[in-house]
């Protein structure tokens, strides 16, 4: 019966079915291929053609600033030349900055900055001096360049810069800071016609989004879903590749220009593409429901003998997921349902004789976690008490005391105030405040070893004493900066620093050393930990990923994780030759874990 069965439903069902499931597959993706290249590639190369040809003539429209001689003359002025830079800044001013902006309303701003710390703007904004230095020092760049977003007054406003060189020295001698509104680069992209149910992006060559075509700022300066980075990967030959998400299909194309760096997405969910797709797929559907009706009038006839047999199994098994496994199956003449049915039978007995061991196992696994819980006291019963500790450092205060040895009393001093902050819960959440003055206390005993090193705490009283903080987690990065940071390279340590500052609703902690930096893959691997694993995802398989021997960073962030949640936690934000910076993350409203205090 099985065999007739089997062969009835591949002939009549199964068979016509997958082929004609595969004429349907083939003409499917063959039609979407061909739609997204016309569509979709023409799409986002045109929307390139036009920013390429809006930033070439931008960079056109300054080339009369590059060689005119009151730039020459700007660029060789001095502090102290405080008249000849009036009227060289005035006139630059009037007769190039303003001309230059004039019926540019996409132009925000104009500055130029001079080598020797001297600016002149259309309207007094200007970057800061960091920035300005950093433009200027960063020989990758070319001479124009497209850097990336501020924030303006809570408009979103595109920097591009472009170098002034010497003539006789060839070297920079200047920077002009151009600030672009986005809404009018905005205006251009909104011209290019997409589906209503579609969406266009615009990422710069830091994978930071400019553009998104639902107009949600929030989404700017973003970094781009990684989502698109592993599909950019997979499809890197054909500059599309397909996305799954919520059920939903979409096909995504991207195009990067050769000018800006800049890469356009363009999605299109695949209900927009297979329009001429549906006769067919109407076709396919009647052809396989007529079929599927010849197969059920024709297996049908077959399958009605055994129904009924089948029905008092499908009781019997109802009742058996119900927990009784006291029903038996009755015997029947055919041979195939007898065997099944004895086949039941046969399998209730062993889910009985199952459920029994699976108890047994589990009393044994219960009475082996107890003996471990109870072995685990006694050891702990067995450490050393720590009122012995404390007394003892006591006694060695007092001797250092009477034999004047001031470094050894409050080294001692220090000391005991670290075991008494040590011994409480380390899940404990209190202020900042206190944590920083036991980092103080720890400091000062490390200053005993190393006289010559320098230690910067920068956070404020008012600060600290708001923001609450798991107890034991700016030791463990401080500990990493001795050991990883100088000892692991045979240097002497020359700098611990502590900065604090706010950050939206967040609160910041950066914790610096000016030793050698960690490898970059080593680098990355933890931030991968940190930005892709909660507090239940943190277990040992991470310390064997490359990342052993830094077991305390992991900790700190599954405790900060535990208590605060996502996104708060770690991240190593630079290492390097020059040092390490480690930021720590916590939320400014942590009144939902301060009754924990």
């Amino acid at each position: 019966m099985r065999l007739k069965l089997i062969i009835l439903f591949i002939v009549f069902l199964l068979l016509p079915a997958l082929i004609f499931s595969k004429v349907w597959f083939d003409r499917t993706t063959e039609t979407i291929k061909e739609t997204t290249r016309q569509f979709n590639e023409q799409l986002v190369r045109q929307l390139n053609y036009q920013l390429n040809d809006y930033f070439k003539d931008l960079e056109r429209s300054t080339l009369p600033l590059i060689a005119h001689p009151l730039i020459k003359q700007f660029m060789l002025l001095h502090e102290d030349d405080s008249y000849e830079r009036f009227l060289i800044t005035r006139n630059i001013e009037s007769d190039l900055l303003r001309p230059a902006v004039f019926g540019r309303p996409d132009i925000f701003s104009m500055t130029i900055y001079s080598s020797n710390g001297i600016q002149v703007s259309n309207q007094g904004a200007s970057l800061s001096n960091d920035d300005v230095q950093s433009y200027m020092k960063n020989t990758d760049y070319d001479n124009f360049n497209v850097m990336g977003i501020r924030w303006v007054n809570g408009n979103p406003i595109l920097t591009v810069t472009r170098k002034f060189k010497d003539t006789t020295t060839y070297r920079t001698s200047g920077l002009l800071v151009i600030n672009i509104r986005l809404n009018e680069i905005w205006n251009i992209v909104s011209q290019i016609q997409i589906s209503s149910k579609g969406s266009l992006w615009i990422i710069d060559q830091n994978d930071r989004v400019l553009y998104n075509s639902q107009n949600n700022l929030a989404k700017l300066g973003t970094i781009v879903p990684s989502w698109f980075k592993m599909g950019q990967r997979a499809g890197s030959m054909n500059n599309y590749f397909i996305h799954q998400e919520n059920d939903v299909s979409e096909i995504v194309n991207y195009n990067i220009s050769d000018a800006t760096g800049w890469t356009i997405i363009s999605e299109f969910p695949f209900a927009e593409l297979n329009k001429d797709l549906i006769k067919l797929r109407d076709y396919s559907i009647w052809t396989f429901v007529l079929i599927t009706l010849v197969a059920v009038l024709i297996i049908g006839g077959y399958t009605i003998y055994i129904t009924n047999s089948l029905n008092v199994l499908e009781r019997l098994m109802r009742q058996t997921q119900n927990g009784n496994f006291h029903v038996r199956a009755p015997m029947k003449r055919e041979r195939e349902l007898n065997n099944l049915f004895i086949g039941f039978n046969n399998m209730i007995n062993e889910l009985k004789r199952l459920i029994v061991e699976v108890h047994a196992s589990q009393l044994r696994e219960k009475d082996l976690v107890l003996q471990q819980k109870e072995s685990s006291l006694r050891a702990l019963q067995s450490q050393i008490n720590p009122h012995f500790l404390y007394n003892t450092l006591e006694i060695i205060n007092s001797h250092a005391l009477l034999q004047e040895i001031r470094p050894i009393s409050r080294m001692a001093t220090s000391l005991a105030d670290m075991f008494r902050y040590c011994m409480k819960d380390t899940m404990n959440v209190i202020k900042l405040e206190e944590e920083l003055n036991y980092i103080l206390t720890y400091l000062e005993i490390q200053k005993e070893r190393f006289p010559q090193m320098e230690c910067e705490i920068r956070c404020g009283k008012e600060l600290s004493n708001q923001i609450l903080i798991a107890r034991l987690s700016l030791q463990p990065l401080i500990e990493n900066c001795f050991l990883h940071g100088y000892e692991d390279h045979m240097l002497m340590p020359t700098f611990i620093g502590i900065t604090g500052e706010y950050q939206k609703s967040d609160f910041i902690i950066t914790v610096s050393d000016h030793g050698k930096g960690m490898p970059q893959d080593i680098k990355d691997k933890f931030n991968n930990i940190f930005t892709n694993t909660d507090a239940k995802g943190i277990n040992n398989d991470n310390y064997n990923n490359g990342v052993d021997g830094h077991i305390g960073l992991i900790n700190v962030h599954a405790r900060i994780r535990l208590l605060f949640g996502y996104p708060y936690g770690l991240s190593i934000v630079k290492s390097d030759e020059n040092g390490t910076d480690v930021q720590l993350k916590v939320p400014v409203n942590s009144t939902a874990v301060g009754e924990r205090i």
